[in-house]
């Protein structure tokens, strides 16, 4: 201060002196008075005997100090006063210039104070901090001025210019200093790497940051860079629904640089470096629709793309299921399975061509077609290879015998044989599908396979073709048993097995101890049948001749013995006056139950029509009737093997239905043999003047007459005949007659099959009863056709409607041709037909049933 001279210094300086000599009058007063407390405080420390420090600064020299500073604080006061109209006027002048100053600040603030939304924050802070170091300055620099006109009484009006300035940057500093949390986190989440971006969580933090700007004072809304912020929160909300979709599993790198190409962004973005601010980057909204071409399109190849994943999956672990056969080899089973997923995954890939977003995939794809046909073609050989090996190998493998009948073939199997096992071998190894398929040359193998056993299979088909056409009974044994049969052709007794499958009575043939002659034929239930004349083996060598012989000797001798028990029979029964058990047990049992029944129904036709062609009610052969009736229960009582038991049952159960039918014609007053309540019944009629024994019976049914046809058919049970079995009969007889079918229709378990079965062994039929089920072998279906074309036994198909209809189908033109064949038979005895590829007569006895369908078929 002492150094300073108003008169030499600046106009700053000055203003700045000036007010530094106010300031310190001011304090003036205030020290002047501390002075003196400090002088008495010392005084009564010496009274107190206070040892002071060496740097104690005594009140005497204090004084000396102040009474320095106020004569210096004078001198200066004095030349202020007499510079003072010197002063005022460099104080005038600095007012202006901090005027001006004021006046460039304002406007500069003007023009870049920070109110625009898009400015950065960091941006905006920056100004703020430089504009309010500024206004500080000048507001010091017009406080001075101020202080100085006031110390030298100048004209002083103070102005508040800068104080909305202050506030507006107060405000701003404010906003942004809020907003630039806002935007820090905002660049927080552009610096999110994509692969860690989970839209939900996005969402919620957005929708948290929005959250925060509308807690926002109200004062802080009115700038635009709170506004833009919002819009910019709000437009982030908004393409969140675009980032979720970009997040999809099906946008790949092709598809990401494919993006960046239709937004215009650089494309050398590496998808580990991505973030989620280049994702926003790419404009999502104005780009939405571009955007989503490119999802949709992702999303279409993710579906092709994964079922191609889908289909390599199942073809490389797919393993063949194999099972042991016979612990010989292991074979392929579950072929369905196979079939059925490799022609589903080849649909597929099929429709797959016809996507707009096949091309990506159109090499991969076309690969697993290519592989997927050669498994179908391969294994569609294989299945076949192993069907016919199975069957051939138990044929060839089953009797050493058939390698003497076929040399030739049973040699091919044995190369055969020994090939085929060998590639089950490396299947079994590794039982993939796909190593199956790189088996060197497995396709040519098996196809040349498939090939030599055909030519076998045909071979040995033409072989047994011609053993059955020597004996069409042959047709009802499949392949395997036949060939058991002619290759153990010397084992009567080996054979004896098989002969239920060709005759529907026999199950045993009876020789005597050299096994040199057969003398009769048993059923199963062990009644014995002895043939009129023993049948000389020596005379038969072939088996086909012998099996024919026994054929013959058993309708001949059924047709001798029921002349004689039909005789024995009238010489006492209806004849004597009373029927006794010494007549008709004796007679029961010397004659077969079979022939025991047939002799009834002769005799009762006969007594009856007797009584109605002279015009008289048959109360004669109802007595009969009633008598054997009685008789019968007596019997029943006893003791009695099992064969005679069951021929009392068959007695009853025909005497009862007799019985029902004569008290009908009386009851309903018939005395004509040609009324139609008797031509309805079941009528036996014996010629003994016939020339042929097989045509002495005639059994007939309204106006149709059938001969009996001599099957030995054993001791079945029998059917009790009633209204409902007599409309069935004569239905079923009346089709017959007319070369046409019959077809039951009704609920199951009402008899339908049993009536047909019923009808059979009333006219002496061989009845064959297929079930039409899952089962069905229709494969041999062609054969038993043949067989029963020539034999001229019956086919009942039970559940006919059951089967497929492919099936269906193929079965019903066989039987279709049967049908027009019978009926051209009428025309033309010697009419043949076509079926399974041969041409063959049809005997005239043949007749067909199907169970279950409500139409007739033939």
């Amino acid at each position: 201060m002492e150094a300073f001279a108003p008169a030499n210094s600046s106009t700053a300086a000055a203003v700045t002196f000036i007010t530094f000599v106010q300031d310190l009058k001011k304090k003036t007063k205030t020290w002047g008075p501390m002075i003196e407390l400090c002088a008495n405080g010392e005084k009564t420390l010496e009274r107190f005997r206070y040892q002071f420090p060496e740097d104690w600064l005594y009140s005497d020299q204090l004084r000396g100090e102040w009474s320095a500073y106020n004569e210096i604080l004078k001198r200066k006061n004095d030349s202020i006063q007499e510079q003072l109209a010197g002063l005022q006027l460099k104080i005038v002048a600095e007012d202006k210039i901090v005027e001006n100053k004021i006046a460039d600040v304002l406007q500069e603030w003007e023009q870049t104070r920070p109110v625009q939304g898009s400015m950065r924050a960091d941006t905006a802070m920056n100004t703020i901090n430089v504009f309010e170091g500024k206004l500080n300055r000048v507001q010091e620099e017009y406080d001075l001025v101020c202080r100085a006109k006031e110390a030298l009484d100048l004209e002083l009006t103070r102005h508040t210019r800068l104080e909305p300035v202050f506030e507006e940057l107060r405000d701003l500093k404010a906003v942004w200093t809020a907003l630039s949390g806002i935007w820090s986190q905002i660049s927080e989440l552009r610096d999110l790497s994509w692969a860690t971006v989970q839209p939900r969580k996005l969402r919620q933090q957005i929708d948290g940051l929005l959250s925060s700007t509308k807690e926002m004072p109200t004062r802080m809304r009115q700038y635009a860079a709170f506004e833009y912020v919002q819009d910019v929160l709000k437009g982030l909300l908004k393409s969140n629904t675009i980032v979720s979709e970009l997040k999809s599993e099906a946008l790949k790198d092709r598809h990401w640089k494919q993006l960046f190409k239709v937004v215009r962004m650089p494309s050398q973005i590496a998808m580990p470096l991505m973030t989620l601010g280049n994702v926003y980057d790419m404009d999502l909204k104005r780009n939405e629709t571009l955007i989503k071409e490119v999802i949709i399109q992702a999303q279409g190849e993710m579906a092709l793309e994964e079922y191609i994943k889908q289909v390599k999956e199942i073809w490389t672990n797919y393993t063949l299921e194999l099972v042991n056969y016979q612990n010989k080899c292991r074979l392929i089973r579950g072929w369905d399975d196979l079939f059925n997923k490799c022609s589903e995954n080849l649909n597929s890939l099929t429709a797959m061509k016809l996507s707009p977003y096949y091309k990506v995939f159109e090499e991969e794809a076309g690969s697993w077609e290519e592989k997927l046909n050669r498994i179908h073609v391969l294994f569609d050989v294989w299945i076949d290879v192993q069907r016919q090996w199975v069957y051939l190998e138990g044929i060839f493998s089953g009797s050493a015998d058939i390698k003497h009948l076929l040399p030739t073939e049973s040699s091919r199997f044995a190369g055969i044989n020994v090939e085929f096992l060998t590639v089950m071998k490396r299947v079994y190894k590794s039982p993939f599908v796909l190593d199956v398929m790189n088996i060197q040359g497995i396709q040519k193998s098996l196809e040349r396979l498939a090939d030599l056993l055909h030519k076998i299979q045909k071979a040995l088909g033409e072989y047994l073709e011609r053993e059955r056409s020597s004996f069409p009974r042959f047709y009802f044994v499949g392949d395997e048993d036949l060939l058991e049969i002619i290759g153990n052709s010397k084992d009567i007794l080996r054979i004896m097995k098989h002969l239920k499958k060709m005759f529907a009575g026999i199950s045993t043939i009876m020789l005597d101890d050299d096994l040199t002659e057969i003398r009769g034929m048993a059923s199963r239930e062990g009644e014995e049948v002895y043939f009129s004349e023993p049948i000389l083996l020596k005379d038969f060598p072939k088996i086909n001749d012998w099996l024919a012989k026994i054929e013959a000797s058993m309708r001949i001798s059924l047709a001798d013995l029921l002349c004689t028990a039909v005789t024995e029979l009238q010489a006492f029964y209806g004849t004597s006056a009373k029927l006794t058990m010494d007549q008709l047990m004796p007679w029961m049992e010397k004659f077969p139950a079979q022939l025991v029944t047939l002799a009834v129904q002769v005799a009762w036709t006969a007594s009856v029509e007797t009584c109605l062609e002279v015009g008289q009610m048959p109360e004669g052969p109802l007595e009969t009737v009633h008598q054997a009736l009685d008789l019968l229960a007596d019997i029943v009582l006893q003791e009695l093997n099992p064969v005679t038991r069951r021929k009392c049952e068959h007695l009853i159960t025909e005497l009862v239905h007799q019985r029902d039918v004569i008290r009908e014609l009386i009851q309903q007053r018939i005395v004509d043999s040609k009324g139609f309540t008797w031509l309805y019944q079941m009528r036996f009629y014996l010629d003994r003047n016939s020339s042929d024994p097989l045509e002495r019976l005639a059994i007939k049914v309204a106006d149709a007459s059938f001969p009996y046809g001599w099957e030995y058919l054993g001791v079945p049970d029998r059917l009790v005949q009633t209204p409902l079995t007599d409309r069935v009969y004569l239905t079923l007889t009346q089709a017959l007659d007319t070369q046409l079918g019959g077809a039951p229709f009704g609920p199951a378990g009402t008899g339908k099959t049993e009536s047909v079965k019923a009808l059979g062994v009333q006219l002496g039929r061989f009845v064959l009863v297929f079930c039409c089920d899952e089962t069905f072998d229709f494969q041999a279906m062609g054969r038993i056709f043949v067989g029963l074309c020539q034999v001229g036994a019956w086919g009942c198909f039970d559940e006919f409607n059951r089967l497929e209809e492919r099936i269906l189908s193929a079965v019903s033109q066989q039987v279709q041709s049967i049908q027009q064949g019978l009926a051209s038979l009428v025309k033309n005895p010697n009419t043949e037909i076509e079926l399974v590829g041969k041409s063959l007569k049809i005997n005239k006895n043949i007749g067909m049933a199907q169970i279950g369908l409500d139409r007739a078929l033939r």
